[in-house]
This record gives C-alpha cells, sequence and structure tokens, in this order.
C-alpha cells in the first residue's frame, strides 16, 4: 500500500501540489494515523504536514495512501508517520525555493540532528527533506579575480534548477598570489629582490605589493628576467611571443590541486617545477575528502565538459550551460542518493 521506504535517502516531493498542510490538535503518532486514515484528501496529495493548532512551528510528517482513484476528492485508505514532532524541524526562508533540492538541503544544514526538514519558502509555499543526506561537491577554483566564477556559476544553476538531487557545495579556493609568495619563500630570487611578474590578463585583477606587474595579453616588451605566474596556456603564448621560457614559472592551474595525493589529504605534491627549474608552490594537502565529487575548470579545455570519475573539468570561460551538464554528470555517480516521489 505504501511503496515509500521511510529510510531512504533525500525525499522530495517532486511538487508542490503533493503536499498538503494540517492543522491539528495532537502530534501523537497513533492520533496522526487515525485522524488521516479514511479522511478525504485531493487527488493529488500524498504527505500532510500536521501542525499543532495551537503551536505551528511545531510539525509531524504524515504519508496517505492513496487508492488511484480519479476522483477529485478521495478517502485515504490508510495514513502513516514518517517523522513525528521529535524528529522535526520548521523552517522560514523567504529566499528558500521550496521546489529546489539544493535550497532544501541548505535549510536543512541549519538544523542538524533533524530527520525531517520542513520549509516554508518562497511564494510562502511548503515542502520538506526527509532523511536529508545531501551530495557534496567541491569547487576548486583560482583567484583573482575574485570571488571565484566558478564558484558562483554553481550556485546560479543549483539556484535555479529543479531537475538536481540535493547538493551542497565546498569551496577549495586557492590566491595565485600565495602560490607566488610561497615558491618565492622556498626559492629566493637572485639580486636582493623580487623579479617582475608577468600574469596572463591585465582583466585579472591581479596586483601584487613590491611587485611590478605586466600583463601578457598586452604583448610587454621584456624589462629583463620575469616570473609568469600562470598556467600552460599561458606558457604555450609566451613561447608564442617570445620564442622562450619565461624565466620562472608559478603554476597556478587548478588540475595541479586534485589528484588521488590531494583528494586523500596525504600531504603529496604534483609536479614543483617550471619549464625553467623555476620553483613552483605546492598545492595545500586536504582539498577535498576521498571520494569527494570536484568540480574545477582548466583553460586548455575549449568547451563541453571533461569527465573522470568523481571530477568534471568545464572551459575556463564555462557557460552556465556546461556548468549544468557537469553537475549533472557528478551527481549521476551517486544513483540512489535521490528519493524524489
Amino acid at each position: 500500500m505504501f511503496e515509500l521506504d521511510p529510510a531512504a535517502p533525500n525525499v522530495t516531493a517532486s511538487r508542490y501540489r503533493q503536499v498538503s498542510v494540517a492543522a491539528v490538535d495532537s502530534l501523537d503518532p497513533a492520533s496522526l494515523t487515525a485522524h488521516f486514515t479514511g479522511r478525504e484528501a485531493y487527488v493529488r496529495t500524498r504527505f500532510v504536514v500536521a501542525r499543532r493548532r495551537d503551536r505551528p512551528e511545531r510539525v509531524a510528517l504524515v504519508e496517505l495512501a492513496r487508492d488511484g482513484s480519479a476522483d477529485l476528492f478521495s478517502p485515504a485508505p490508510a495514513a502513516r508517520v514518517l517523522a513525528g514532532a521529535e524528529e522535526c524541524a520548521y523552517v522560514r526562508d523567504d529566499r528558500a525555493d521550496p521546489g529546489i533540492a539544493s535550497h532544501l538541503a541548505a535549510a536543512a544544514q541549519r538544523c542538524p540532528g533533524a530527520r525531517c526538514v520542513v520549509v516554508e519558502g518562497r511564494y510562502s509555499h511548503i515542502s520538506f527533506i526527509l532523511n536529508p543526506d545531501p551530495i557534496e561537491v567541491t569547487v576548486v577554483d583560482v583567484v583573482p579575480p575574485a570571488p571565484s566564477k566558478l564558484a558562483d556559476q554553481v550556485r546560479r544553476v543549483l539556484d535555479s534548477t529543479e531537475e538536481l538531487p540535493p547538493v551542497t557545495v565546498t569551496e577549495q579556493i586557492i590566491d595565485s598570489r600565495d602560490l607566488l609568495a610561497e615558491a618565492r619563500r622556498r626559492s629566493p630570487e637572485p639580486g636582493g629582490g623580487p623579479q617582475p611578474v608577468l600574469v596572463p590578463c591585465r582583466g585579472g585583477g591581479v596586483d601584487i605589493d613590491g611587485a611590478a606587474v605586466s600583463y601578457l595579453d598586452e604583448r610587454p616588451e621584456p624589462a629583463g628576467p620575469w616570473t609568469l605566474l600562470g598556467c600552460e596556456r599561458s606558457r604555450r603564448i609566451h613561447d608564442w611571443f617570445y620564442g622562450a621560457a619565461p624565466a620562472g614559472v608559478v603554476d597556478w592551474c587548478p588540475r595541479r590541486f586534485v589528484g588521488p595525493g590531494i583528494l586523500a589529504g596525504d600531504g603529496a605534491s604534483p609536479d614543483a617545477s617550471g619549464p625553467s627549474g623555476a620553483p613552483v608552490a605546492p598545492a595545500a594537502p586536504g582539498a577535498a575528502a576521498p571520494g569527494a565529487l570536484v568540480l574545477s575548470r582548466c583553460c586548455l579545455l575549449e568547451e563541453g565538459v571533461e569527465r573522470h570519475p568523481g571530477a568534471v573539468w568545464v572551459p575556463w570561460g564555462a557557460t552556465l550551460g556546461e556548468v549544468r551538464q557537469a553537475l549533472e554528470l557528478l551527481v549521476g555517480e551517486r544513483a540512489g542518493a535521490w528519493t524524489r516521489t
């Protein structure tokens, strides 16, 4: 009669109209079951958020069995309590859209320990998430420019997509200026002062204290040895412009921060040398937990996405469509993680 597994992860209603709200005098499970069994309900109603009449913030979640009747209203042949009052939390947040699973997951994060979180959000709509266990995606990106464009794009996609399961986002943001400072600390530059720094483009917004900064996209005339703060694409452009490698390279490619050693947090570091032997700052360990899902970007990828187990790459100038495709591929690796009714 009931098809839903009450222990299934991330149970959400696929449509608002599946969820009804009813004021009751008691949230005792036996009373709720008796109250809703045989009670007439709208044809689309499958769940009832039962609210105590005198304390509307106290709620329980009830599931109704339906007999397949096409009548506009029909009695529920049975009812059961999926989450009692002691297991439920009630959240009011006008910014949350209860039709978006990631918004429900975000509300659930504010209520640790609650097995069911009922959310009253945008448009005064009400829905719930039962057994919240959202899929965690780690965004690995490099700044400046700040804030991270990729992290912002991910949140914009999640804020507007009803077809994705509950996702929470962890940001692993690397500041390229910190990498440069670490490289200089590990291998002081000759001459008693820092070399000029060459960065990919003026639009990146890189400003480095105590160093003269030039921009590769302006094809500046070399004023002496400089350190390239960039990635493989920048190296290739430099070679094209000047016919030689730069005196030093600090590689901030996000790929350096995603790999078996880094994901395991064991302190392993990717290759730490530039084309001319200049030191490259090591990646910080622990970028993501073992088995984490990682989304990052790479300037060598022109369009589309590049997929690896547990990680997806998008172009440096990714569109929102490419970011959404990447998220769909990542969460697809967590089959059964979303129970959408």
